[in-house]
Protein backbone atom coordinates (compact mmCIF):
# COMPACT_ATOMS: atom_id res chain seq x y z
CA UNK A 1 0.00 0.00 0.00
CA UNK A 2 1.29 3.48 -0.83
CA UNK A 3 2.41 5.82 1.95
CA UNK A 4 -0.51 8.21 1.29
CA UNK A 5 -3.12 5.44 1.57
CA UNK A 6 -1.36 3.94 4.61
CA UNK A 7 -1.48 7.37 6.27
CA UNK A 8 -5.22 7.57 5.55
CA UNK A 9 -5.87 4.14 7.08
CA UNK A 10 -3.69 4.92 10.11
CA UNK A 11 -5.54 8.22 10.67
CA UNK A 12 -8.91 6.47 10.40
CA UNK A 13 -7.78 3.74 12.82
CA UNK A 14 -6.73 6.39 15.34
CA UNK A 15 -9.93 8.37 14.82
CA UNK A 16 -12.30 5.45 15.40
CA UNK A 17 -11.16 5.15 19.03
CA UNK A 18 -10.91 8.90 19.66
CA UNK A 19 -13.35 11.24 21.40
CA UNK A 20 -14.52 12.50 17.97
CA UNK A 21 -14.35 9.63 15.47
CA UNK A 22 -16.40 11.37 12.76
CA UNK A 23 -14.31 14.53 13.05
CA UNK A 24 -11.08 12.56 12.86
CA UNK A 25 -12.14 10.59 9.78
CA UNK A 26 -13.51 13.76 8.17
CA UNK A 27 -10.13 15.46 8.71
CA UNK A 28 -8.24 12.50 7.22
CA UNK A 29 -10.50 12.42 4.15
CA UNK A 30 -10.28 16.19 3.72
CA UNK A 31 -6.49 15.98 3.78
CA UNK A 32 -6.50 13.16 1.22
CA UNK A 33 -8.89 15.16 -0.98
CA UNK A 34 -6.60 18.19 -1.11
CA UNK A 35 -4.52 16.41 -3.74
CA UNK A 36 -6.97 13.96 -5.34
CA UNK A 37 -4.80 13.34 -8.42
CA UNK A 38 -1.92 12.15 -6.23
CA UNK A 39 -4.24 9.89 -4.24
CA UNK A 40 -5.80 8.46 -7.42
CA UNK A 41 -2.34 7.76 -8.87
CA UNK A 42 -1.51 5.64 -5.82
CA UNK A 43 -4.63 3.45 -5.96
CA UNK A 44 -3.73 0.08 -7.47
CA UNK A 45 -5.63 -1.15 -10.50
CA UNK A 46 -8.52 -3.27 -9.29
CA UNK A 47 -11.40 -5.26 -10.70
CA UNK A 48 -15.00 -4.57 -9.77
CA UNK A 49 -16.40 -1.71 -7.76
CA UNK A 50 -14.63 -2.01 -4.40
CA UNK A 51 -11.02 -2.12 -3.29
CA UNK A 52 -10.42 -2.85 0.40
CA UNK A 53 -7.75 -0.70 2.04
CA UNK A 54 -8.57 -1.93 5.56
CA UNK A 55 -11.12 -4.23 7.16
CA UNK A 56 -11.43 -5.06 10.84
CA UNK A 57 -14.19 -5.41 13.44
CA UNK A 58 -14.21 -1.68 14.16
CA UNK A 59 -13.27 -0.11 10.79
CA UNK A 60 -13.59 -0.69 7.06
CA UNK A 61 -11.94 1.60 4.49
CA UNK A 62 -12.88 1.01 0.86
CA UNK A 63 -12.13 2.67 -2.44
CA UNK A 64 -15.48 2.60 -4.28
CA UNK A 65 -15.80 2.94 -8.04
CA UNK A 66 -19.34 3.57 -9.31
CA UNK A 67 -19.95 2.64 -12.94
CA UNK A 68 -21.04 5.44 -15.28
CA UNK A 69 -24.74 6.23 -15.61
CA UNK A 70 -25.84 3.78 -12.90
CA UNK A 71 -27.98 3.93 -9.78
CA UNK A 72 -27.78 1.46 -6.93
CA UNK A 73 -30.73 0.42 -4.79
CA UNK A 74 -31.54 1.91 -1.37
CA UNK A 75 -29.71 0.29 1.53
CA UNK A 76 -28.46 0.98 5.03
CA UNK A 77 -25.07 0.37 6.57
CA UNK A 78 -26.00 -0.36 10.17
CA UNK A 79 -23.06 1.82 11.23
CA UNK A 80 -21.73 5.31 10.71
CA UNK A 81 -20.23 5.92 7.25
CA UNK A 82 -18.09 8.83 6.10
CA UNK A 83 -17.71 9.30 2.34
CA UNK A 84 -15.44 11.52 0.27
CA UNK A 85 -15.07 11.68 -3.48
CA UNK A 86 -11.75 11.73 -5.31
CA UNK A 87 -13.09 11.83 -8.87
CA UNK A 88 -16.54 12.38 -10.36
CA UNK A 89 -19.69 12.68 -8.29
CA UNK A 90 -22.06 10.46 -6.36
CA UNK A 91 -25.65 11.47 -5.98
CA UNK A 92 -26.94 10.19 -2.67
CA UNK A 93 -30.68 9.71 -2.60
CA UNK A 94 -31.61 9.90 1.06
CA UNK A 95 -34.71 8.04 2.27
CA UNK A 96 -36.72 8.19 5.45
CA UNK A 97 -38.05 5.02 7.01
CA UNK A 98 -41.83 4.68 7.00
CA UNK A 99 -42.53 1.42 8.86
CA UNK A 100 -41.06 -1.38 6.75
CA UNK A 101 -40.99 0.85 3.69
CA UNK A 102 -38.97 3.90 2.72
CA UNK A 103 -39.80 7.19 1.02
CA UNK A 104 -37.41 9.43 -0.91
CA UNK A 105 -36.62 12.48 1.20
CA UNK A 106 -33.89 14.37 -0.68
CA UNK A 107 -30.80 14.14 -2.84
CA UNK A 108 -27.27 15.25 -1.99
CA UNK A 109 -24.34 15.46 -4.36
CA UNK A 110 -20.94 14.35 -3.12
CA UNK A 111 -18.16 15.88 -5.21
CA UNK A 112 -14.38 15.98 -4.80
CA UNK A 113 -13.42 17.97 -1.73
CA UNK A 114 -16.67 17.31 0.11
CA UNK A 115 -17.38 14.85 2.90
CA UNK A 116 -20.75 13.20 3.56
CA UNK A 117 -21.67 11.50 6.85
CA UNK A 118 -24.36 8.81 7.18
CA UNK A 119 -25.75 7.70 10.55
CA UNK A 120 -26.20 3.96 11.27
CA UNK A 121 -29.94 3.90 10.44
CA UNK A 122 -29.74 6.23 7.42
CA UNK A 123 -30.99 4.76 4.16
CA UNK A 124 -29.45 5.94 0.93
CA UNK A 125 -28.80 4.96 -2.66
CA UNK A 126 -25.80 6.00 -4.74
CA UNK A 127 -26.03 7.11 -8.34
CA UNK A 128 -23.41 8.22 -10.85
CA UNK A 129 -24.99 10.49 -13.49
CA UNK A 130 -21.77 10.93 -15.49
CA UNK A 131 -20.34 9.14 -18.52
CA UNK A 132 -17.19 8.20 -16.58
CA UNK A 133 -16.76 6.15 -13.41
CA UNK A 134 -16.66 7.95 -10.08
CA UNK A 135 -14.09 7.15 -7.43
CA UNK A 136 -14.55 7.73 -3.72
CA UNK A 137 -13.35 6.66 -0.31
CA UNK A 138 -15.97 5.09 1.97
CA UNK A 139 -15.07 4.68 5.63
CA UNK A 140 -17.34 2.55 7.82
CA UNK A 141 -17.17 2.38 11.61
CA UNK A 142 -17.29 -1.42 11.73
CA UNK A 143 -16.94 -4.49 9.54
CA UNK A 144 -19.24 -3.52 6.65
CA UNK A 145 -18.96 -6.98 5.11
CA UNK A 146 -19.73 -8.89 8.29
CA UNK A 147 -22.81 -6.99 9.48
CA UNK A 148 -26.47 -7.71 8.78
CA UNK A 149 -27.91 -4.91 6.68
CA UNK A 150 -31.10 -4.08 4.81
CA UNK A 151 -31.72 -3.53 1.10
CA UNK A 152 -34.91 -2.16 -0.44
CA UNK A 153 -36.37 -2.89 -3.86
CA UNK A 154 -37.25 0.47 -5.45
CA UNK A 155 -40.03 -1.03 -7.54
CA UNK A 156 -41.91 -2.84 -4.79
CA UNK A 157 -40.59 -1.04 -1.72
CA UNK A 158 -39.85 -4.46 -0.24
CA UNK A 159 -37.22 -4.62 2.49
CA UNK A 160 -34.90 -7.63 2.47
CA UNK A 161 -31.61 -8.76 3.90
CA UNK A 162 -28.67 -7.17 2.09
CA UNK A 163 -26.64 -9.49 -0.08
CA UNK A 164 -24.18 -8.38 -2.74
CA UNK A 165 -25.89 -10.43 -5.51
CA UNK A 166 -29.29 -8.87 -4.62
CA UNK A 167 -27.70 -5.41 -4.61
CA UNK A 168 -26.04 -5.96 -7.99
CA UNK A 169 -29.29 -7.28 -9.55
CA UNK A 170 -31.03 -4.05 -8.55
CA UNK A 171 -28.51 -1.64 -10.07
CA UNK A 172 -30.28 0.30 -12.83
CA UNK A 173 -29.39 2.95 -15.41
CA UNK A 174 -29.32 6.44 -13.89
CA UNK A 175 -32.44 8.48 -14.63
Amino acid sequence: MSERLKTLVDACRAAVTSADPVGGVRAALTLLGEEPDKAIAEIPDFEGEDYVLHRSDDLSVFIVRQAPNTAGPPHDHGMTAVISMLEGVEIHRRYRRDGDRIALEREQTAAPGGVLVLAPRDVHAIANPDDAPSLGVHVYFGDIVGIERTLWDTGTGEAMAFTLPDYERRVTPYR
